[in-house]
């Protein structure tokens, strides 16, 4: 079996890309997502003083399963005991977010675990000042709630789109 968790990266960023992650959870195929806690946004998007108690007590009482980054497509990193595969490939040139997901379920061997890295957001004049990864963002959103996409990823045989608490 193989199994997919669509990543998406930078809440907190702006408030637009915030926007733009929730809408990719809320209506799309998003399971997971990372916090950058020391942007502006961070505050509204999840941080607070009891969700940070609440993280670092659930962490340590049953147990922290690091995922250390990294982006070599050809490496696979740790994830608790499960060998993970992180892909991201929104940085490249004529990026197309639905076409590279299902050129990453094609790749992907029997028994494989991909952690696919996604930057969904909508823009703002903040980001726009601050980031070169701009309308890949809104590209990912629209991807991510595609809902030929979701069909496409749900027919694969041997397929299964998880969430960290599958690891």
């Amino acid at each position: 079996m193989k199994q997919l968790l669509i990543r998406a990266d930078d809440v907190g960023y702006s408030y637009a890309v915030n926007v733009g992650i929730a809408r990719s959870v809320r209506e799309g195929l998003v399971r997971s997502v990372g916090v950058m806690p020391n942007m502006p946004e961070a505050a509204r998007g999840v941080m607070s003083d009891n969700l940070n108690r609440a993280i670092s007590y659930v962490a340590e009482k049953h147990g922290l399963k690091e995922q250390v980054a990294n982006f070599d497509s050809a490496e696979a990193v740790a994830c608790g005991s499960t060998p993970v595969r992180m892909v991201m490939r929104s940085m490249r040139p004529g990026y197309d977010p639905a076409a590279s997901i299902r050129e990453t379920v094609d790749a992907m061997a029997d028994g494989e675990t991909v952690v696919f890295v996604c930057h969904p957001g909508y823009l703002d004049q903040f980001i726009l000042s601050t980031s070169s990864l701009t309308e890949d963002r809104i590209k990912e959103v629209d991807a991510l709630i595609d809902p030929g996409l979701r069909a496409w990823l749900e027919a694969q045989p041997g397929l299964a789109l998880i969430d960290y608490r599958d690891l």
